[in-house]
This record gives structure tokens, sequence and C-alpha cells, in this order.
């Protein structure tokens, strides 16, 4: 850290409670700051510059503020240090860190060993009830039985940090009631489509438009629409495309169907570019999510409301468990590590067509080895 003389006008330097060397800002009726770019460098003269002129309209980050000791603030940012404690990429580190924040929200100043486990299963009940808000762009549903486990896990997680911590002596979170869906709730998350289904988008999607590829990219890849909009001509290699998964930073080799080929040369080099396959009209790459809403309108415009991007995934799985694939076959496409989330997609397999093979299995096992060992006793009683 230079020496107080060469520091700017009403910028000190200090050490936080980590050891750490920290400027700020401070000037009376001016908002203090903490800087968090490096003396001398442009990024910290254009921190300055905006805590000199607060009417020229700039915004800076909030101010840092101390936590109080104790608290559930306190806990909070020690918790997200490293980040990669919240997940490993950054998609699963923002989400996980949304749902800290909702808890913390109007909670950061009560102090975490007086946080009770009947506190934790108010808060969680509230979750459960889905409910609606409105956004800039429009009303979104949000609450449900997913977000409450989703809260509850993340909450036994926060929680266990608090007692390495010593800030409580146990973990309320532990203690409170499983989330439990009910009869109405039970309807196995996104739809799964049906042979019927795809065969219906593809009636109305022909080969050649923005629609039919988005579909067979999702059906033939099992990814994540994330996954999916990044993909392009100049990536596949030896007829496999490389997928980085955003979500969870697995690397796969997927091979090309042929059908996703057949979809793939059917399209016109205008619709599509070398490094993605899937191009809005403006010619610019898919977002996942303008993606989705394209790809949304898409399957309504088949006369399929109630399916989405995502329950293509599901297909994928489905079909996979229906052929009887082994957990490990069907993981090595979706990127899945954990038999019981993998279990979560392949759940619409078609019951019927699994009993009738697990029924002929059984009947010919009988049949060449039970029916060798009767016509043995037989033999041996005459």
């Amino acid at each position: 850290m230079p020496r107080r003389r060469f520091l700017p006008q009403y910028v000190t330097s200090f050490a936080d409670r980590h050891g750490k060397a920290r400027l700020r800002f401070r000037r009376k009726g001016f908002d203090s700051y903490y800087f968090k770019s490096v003396l001398g460098t442009e990024e910290f003269r254009v921190e300055y510059h905006a805590c000199q002129n607060p009417s020229e309209g700039r915004t800076i980050s909030t101010p840092i503020t101390r936590a109080t000791p104790g608290t559930i603030d306190e806990l909070v940012e020690r918790y997200y240090v490293p980040p990669t404690r919240l997940g490993p990429s950054a998609v699963t580190q923002a989400k996980v860190r949304a749902v800290i924040e909702s808890f913390r929200h109007g909670r950061g100043d009560r102090r975490v060993s007086e946080v009770r486990f009947d506190h934790l299963d108010a808060i969680i009940a509230k979750k459960h009830k889905k409910s609606s808000v409105k956004t800039a762009s429009g009303v979104r549903q949000t609450g449900g039985v997913h977000a409450a486990r989703k809260l509850r896990k993340e909450l036994i997680r926060l929680f266990d940090f608090a007692m390495k911590l010593k800030l409580c002596d146990r973990n309320p979170a532990v203690e409170t009631s499983e989330v439990r869906t009910t009869l109405a709730e039970r309807t196995g998350g996104f739809h799964c489509w049906t042979e019927e289904e795809i065969a219906q988008f593809r009636a109305h999607h022909h080969l050649g438009t923005r629609e039919r590829l988005g579909m067979e990219l999702l059906l033939w890849t099992d990814q994540r629409r994330s996954d999916v909009v990044k993909m392009g001509r100049a990536q596949i290699k030896d007829g496999r495309l490389p997928v980085r998964q955003e979500k969870t930073g697995k690397f796969l080799w997927l091979p090309v169907a042929p059908q996703l080929n057949e979809a793939i040369i059917a399209m016109s080099p205008t619709d599509t570019s070398q490094f993605c396959f899937l191009m809005t009209r403006r010619n610019k790459p898919f977002t996942k999510e303008s993606f989705g809403n394209f790809f949304r309108k898409a399957c309504t415009a088949a006369g399929l409301p109630h399916c989405s991007a995502h329950g293509l995934r599901k297909a994928t799985l489905r079909r996979m468990a229906e052929l009887e694939m082994a957990n490990k076959t069907m993981k090595s496409v979706s990127g899945q590590t954990r038999d019981d989330t993998l279990a979560g997609y392949t759940a619409t397999a078609n019951q019927r067509t699994l009993a009738d093979s697990a029924i002929d299995t059984l009947s010919k096992w009988e049949k060449s080895n039970l029916g060798s060992a009767v016509r043995h006793q037989s033999a041996n009683n005459d």
C-alpha cells in the first residue's frame, strides 16, 4: 500500500478485519465509498471521479458496510467467500446466491444464535406457496415445492457453516420438516414429450426451419437450452459436438445423430452461422432466455402449448430408459452424475413397455433354467 501522502484527497487507507489493506473515500456531505480497484489504475480513477461528482448521475457499487458480528448479514457475507462454496459454475452460484439473498432480505440484522427451527419452518412454508409477481417482462410465478426444497437445502448448508464459525451450537435448518408434495403438485415437473407430440411438432415445422433445427438439437444432444444455443458447425470434429455444460462445467463429446445432421444440412446459410446453429431474425445468436421464448411459441404454433424445451431433455432420457440402457450410458449423454437426479427424468418411461420386457425376460429365464432342472428331476425319478 502506498504511503499516506501519495493518496488522493479524501482517500484514506486502513486494514479490514481480515488484515487486508483497503482504500476508503470519506468527505463531509458525500457518501462514503470503499474502492474495488487498485490505486493508480484507470478503474480507480473512474471510481474516484464518481465519488467526487455524484451529481453527474454516475452509479458505482453500493458502499460496503460492516455487518454486525454474529448476525445473519455477517454469516452470509463470510459464506460467500470463496464463491465456489455456492457451486461449481457461475450459473449455479448465481442461483444459490439468489436463494440465500431471498432468505436474508429483511432478516440480516438478526442474530444467528437466536434463529429457531420453527422460524425457518414458517419461512419455508411461505416459500412453498406459489405466488405471482410483476416484472419488467410480465408476470411470473414464484415459490412452489421445488423452490421450498431448494431453500431448505441451502439453509442446511448455510447453518452448517455457521456452526463451524461458532455462531450457533446447532443447525436449526436440519430440524425443520421435510417439504412434501401435495396430490395437486405431483405433476412431475416439466412435461415429458411423447412420441406422438414429437411427430406432431415435426409435421408442423418442416426441415429447413429454425424451429425444427432447435427441436432436433434439443432432442439429439439432450442438453439444456443454455448449451444448445452455443453449438455451431465449426465445433463439429470427427462427427461429434463438444459441450462444456454451463450449469455444471462438465465436458462432453456428443455424436451427431443422422436425424440431427439432416436438420443441420437442410438449413439456409442465412439462418445459421459457423459458430451458432441457431440465429435470430437479426442474425445474432440466441440467448438462453430468448431461445426459450422462441421455442415456446414454436410449440404453441404446433398445437403443443404444454410442451417446452426442457421437456425434450426428459424425452431423450425416457427413450433411453425404455430401451433399458444402463444409468451410466444415459449419464454419458445427459452429463448428470447422480442416479437420484436421473430417476426424476426417467420416471415417465413407458411402464407397459418396461413391464412387458421384464415379464418376457423372466419367462424366458424360467423356461431355460427351471425347465431343464425339472426335466433333470423327472429323469432321476424314473
